[in-house]
């Protein structure tokens, strides 16, 4: 049995965080910056944003495609 029964959570998780840090982005960072809400320097501001999420994001990303695809090979759904 192994790790299945814990795979189904991170998997959701990892699509939670992926979706979510999107979503920062589109509705929150990118409107503040076309406003100038970030400063004087609102490419500086997006940069520093985006490097603090982007490895979490770049993460989750990955977790949900491993979970995925150790799910499908362990219940055996490739075909």
């Amino acid at each position: 049995m192994g790790a299945l029964p814990v795979a189904p959570a991170l998997h959701i998780l990892a699509v939670v965080i992926s979706i979510g840090s999107v979503s920062l982005v589109a509705l929150v960072v990118l409107p503040a910056v076309r406003r100038g809400a970030l400063g004087a320097e609102p490419d500086r501001a997006f940069e520093a944003i985006e490097r603090r999420f982007v490895w979490c994001a770049r993460g989750a990303v990955i977790l949900a495609g491993g979970t995925g695809f150790y799910m499908v090979d362990q219940l055996g759904l490739w075909s």
